[in-house]
């Protein structure tokens, strides 16, 4: 695929901050950022190249990449950012942030295959164990713990959520109010199961999908840790729950088996009873960040996303809580 000019002029200068020069194929995959593979003359392995989106700052981008650093440290198959000569791992040019990071190979799990559920669970659990050695970074810029979504739309310019509601209030007020409603049932949810008591650490919140790669059974690595903050390790699994499992208890049985064998630590009864709630807290999430960047950076695709999912993602999970979290509970208990 051919690139625009200005395009291609843009990726030529950001590729220069690393004294690189390659050929540039668009890479899918992503709701905001940009991605490109970079094919350099000579050098086996490629490069990808990573231009954020504008809600990014340069200090939410450097503690990704620090926590990137800290796990590349330990052996985990992720790709660290490249530093360019004088250190720096992220470029800032007229068209934008950028970072660069090597080619990981690897194959997403077979959609429908149990087992790969299970190892997933396993590797978040292992994964949260290292996670929670970490230096202390403190909360990353624009991000707050599964109860606190005004964090994350202020990234975006709003105030809050609440203000938030009101612009889409003006543009569809149905579904605003159904949005508005289902977050005070989440709110009361988490509070009445103690949510703001339980300790926070480090977290992935993107062991889903695509993002976790296989070779046989061998996990060769794992992608997109532009959403890692930190928050409850029960909204971590919550929300891997929420993508790869949805309403259906076979399958977060599976991911739960995984992630209860090797956990550092046994799920507490507290946890186990809200990680139905933080399922649909995810898919609130999942609704209320792209309506943000939707109403923020006028894209009509985010805010389709948020839609579809006030139509029918929601009304599924609050429907399942109660089944899901009989899953939950169960597995705490093996």
């Amino acid at each position: 695929m051919s690139l625009a000019p200005a395009l291609r002029a843009a990726i030529v200068e950001a590729l220069s901050r690393w004294d690189l020069a390659g050929e540039a194929e668009p890479l899918g995959g992503g709701a905001a950022n940009e991605h490109w593979r970079i094919a350099v003359e000579g050098e086996e392995r490629p490069y990808v190249l990573r231009r954020y989106h504008p809600r990014h700052d340069a200090g939410d981008i450097a503690y990704e990449h620090r926590v990137l650093a800290f796990l590349g440290d330990r052996d985990w198959p992720v790709a660290p950012p490249i530093a360019d000569a004088r250190g720096r791992t992220l470029a800032a040019t007229d068209a934008g942030l950028w970072a660069l990071f090597r080619w990981r190979s690897g194959e997403p799990a077979p959609p429908d295959a149990l087992l790969y559920l299970q190892r997933k669970g396993a590797l978040l659990a292992l994964l949260h164990a290292d996670l929670a050695e970490a230096p202390d970074f403190g909360q990353r810029p624009g991000f707050g713990r599964a109860d606190d979504l005004d964090a994350n739309v202020r990234a975006d310019g709003h105030e809050d959520v609440e203000a938030l509601l009101a612009w889409y209030g003006g543009r569809d007020g149905a579904r605003a109010e159904v949005l508005g409603d289902a977050l005070a049932r989440n709110r009361e949810a988490l509070a009445a199961g103690g949510f703001s008591e339980l300790p926070d650490q480090l977290v992935y919140y993107e062991c889903l999908g695509g993002n976790v790669r296989f070779r046989d059974d061998t996990v060769t690595a794992l992608f997109d840790f532009d959403l890692t903050h930190r928050n409850a390790r029960a909204a971590d699994i919550a929300r891997s729950l929420a993508v790869d499992c949805g309403v259906s208890a076979k399958r977060a049985g599976a991911w739960l088996a995984g992630y209860v064998n090797l956990a550092p630590s046994p799920l507490s009864e507290a946890e186990a009873a809200l990680i139905a709630p933080l399922m649909t807290a995810a898919e609130l999430w999942n609704t209320v960040l792209p309506l943000s960047i939707g109403a923020r950076w006028g894209n009509e695709a985010q805010l389709r996303s948020a839609e579809a999912s006030i139509d029918r993602r929601l009304p599924f999970s609050e429907d399942a809580e109660r089944l899901l979290g009989a899953v939950a509970q169960q597995a705490a208990r093996t």
